[in-house]
């Protein structure tokens, strides 16, 4: 499948899952730039939006970053700046025609710190320099040790859990974090 089909699959079904919780929710028709789905939670008259990140590929091991397989989405430099509190990403993994995907609800605060870093670890770690980049990555082990799955409860209104706004991958210098 091409990437644009890929993408609107993805976006499709977040529509459905979406809807099928009781939210208010449409597609912005790629007039507006980083969000794909316009969402109001009718019960709290809160408006959310939410940009869907979709691949159709399995879980791949990328060992500078976990020791187990993950979930991967390509991402770009301008995604280390976009944090919003009313700004959710849904990472959808497709997982086959027959079989429903899987969905993972992440902040854009949580998003935001995840590429930048990883992208700064990268470039620390590499034996040779090589030219600096947009193309970030966006990962998540496939025991989603973050809880990021079927995270739709964040669009409920209630508190983020602080896990789900800082990092605490094994490849984060701790020592650092803020």
């Amino acid at each position: 499948m091409d990437r644009t089909k890929t993408g609107l699959t993805g976006e499709f079904y977040v529509l459905a899952q979406l809807i099928q919780r009781g939210f208010v929710a449409t597609f912005t028709l790629g007039n507006t730039k980083g969000v794909d789905i316009l969402v109001s939670n009718p019960d709290l008259n809160k408006l959310f939006k939410v940009e869907v990140k979709t691949s159709d590929r399995p879980p791949g091991h990328e060992s500078l970053f976990s020791s187990e397989r993950c979930y991967g989405w390509p991402m770009n430099s301008k995604h280390e700046h976009i944090s919003e509190a009313n700004l959710f990403y849904c990472f959808v993994a497709l997982q086959g025609y027959n079989k429903l995907p899987l969905f993972f609800v992440v902040p854009s605060a949580y998003v935001a710190l995840y590429v930048r870093e990883e992208h700064e670890y990268w470039l620390r770690m590499r034996k040779n320099k090589v030219a600096e980049t947009t193309i970030r990555r966006f990962r998540i082990p496939i025991s989603d040790p973050m809880d990021f799955g079927n995270n739709w409860d964040i669009l409920m209104g209630g508190n983020i859990p602080e896990s789900q706004l800082t990092l605490h991958d094994p490849w984060y210098p701790r020592s650092t974090a803020t």
